[in-house]
């Protein structure tokens, strides 16, 4: 069994005397892409936003609708947001422009550890002239290095937007992230459901392949959330949505792209260069696709999962 700490020891040398992986180790790797390769994580999420096909007003109506219609603070005073892990800042603009609909401004912190993300959310901010009542305070940092700072201010809405895959302690950030809103704030989690397609996949290769605890690796879903706030006696509602990945590069051998989505749908940096786990990857994805217009598509869910902070319940 492979310890937390000898993950790190692969990264180290990975980085510094470009270590090739053999079979076995490619097996270690399985689940922890965004820890081994940053860089590589960043193209294959490229690879995996063209293969989803949703375009910008199915996320406006996706994500805008799941803010709560219900006042989140005191009149006359800033709503106050936490966003952990904001990448690129396309769904947390849609959630602030919902909540500027009802408010006169809003305060926004931005956990984000990328550069190159956090760059593209400032142009993006830039550009978007309608998020000018909105008040940035930007954070280079992982989830782990912002929680660790003594901060003091209460938000009205924390959010985590398909983030809690690659933090380094599931639990404990849902833990950090509940302490730091407010009493009548509201708590926000998305994940893809543990009965979707795409979780089904990893909970495959999990059983197969995988080693340890598989907490520690980025294949953690919905159900790994709820259990959370099931165990600490918080409330939440749930809603999903389904949507469909167009999978078909992932079986032609020559394509780039297919090798950088298929990364992102194992979590598994440099996948095609390990046979046994792509080769059960593509198995189970063609028997768990349609096709259409000769087109292979791979159905996931997303769940949303909504906490209220009642003070008066704890």
């Amino acid at each position: 069994m492979l310890a937390r700490g000898q993950i790190r020891k692969v990264k180290v040398q990975r980085n510094s005397t470009q270590v090739k992986f053999t079979t076995m180790a490619g097996l270690l790797k399985l689940g922890y892409l965004s820890q081994l390769s940053p860089e590589r994580y960043l193209a294959d999420f490229r690879a995996f936003r063209v293969a989803v096909e949703k375009g910008e007003d199915s996320l406006q109506v996706l994500y805008g609708s799941k803010i709560p219609d219900s006042t989140l603070c005191e009149a006359g005073t800033d709503v106050r947001v936490l966003g952990i892990g904001s990448g690129s800042g396309e769904v947390d603009s849609i959630m602030l422009k919902k909540l500027l609909q009802r408010h006169n401004s809003v305060y926004n912190r931005v956990v984000e550890p990328s550069k190159d993300m956090l760059g593209r959310y400032k142009a993006l901010v830039r550009e978007d002239t309608s998020l000018g009542a909105v008040k940035f305070d930007w954070r280079q940092q992982t989830a782990e290095e912002y929680f660790k700072t003594k901060e003091d201010t209460k938000f009205h809405l924390v959010h985590a937007v398909h983030v809690l895959y690659d933090v380094e302690e599931h639990d404990v950030t849902l833990r950090k992230m509940w302490e730091q809103l407010s009493d009548g704030g509201y708590m926000y989690v998305a994940m893809q459901s543990d009965k979707g397609g795409w979780s089904r996949l990893r909970y495959k290769l999990w059983e197969e392949f995988g080693q340890g605890d598989r907490l520690k690796t980025s294949f953690r879903t919905s159900g790994d959330v709820k259990r959370w706030f099931d165990t600490a006696g918080i409330g939440y509602v749930t809603s999903e949505d389904e949507f469909s990945m167009n999978v078909t590069e992932c079986f032609k051998d020559d394509s780039e792209a297919g090798k950088l989505l298929l990364d992102f749908l194992t979590h598994t940096p440099y996948v095609s260069s390990e046979p046994k786990i792509k080769s059960m990857a593509l198995e189970y994805i063609r028997c768990n696709s349609s096709l259409v217009d000769g087109k292979i598509f791979l159905k996931a869910i997303n769940e949303f999962i909504l906490a209220l902070k009642d003070c008066a319940t704890e």
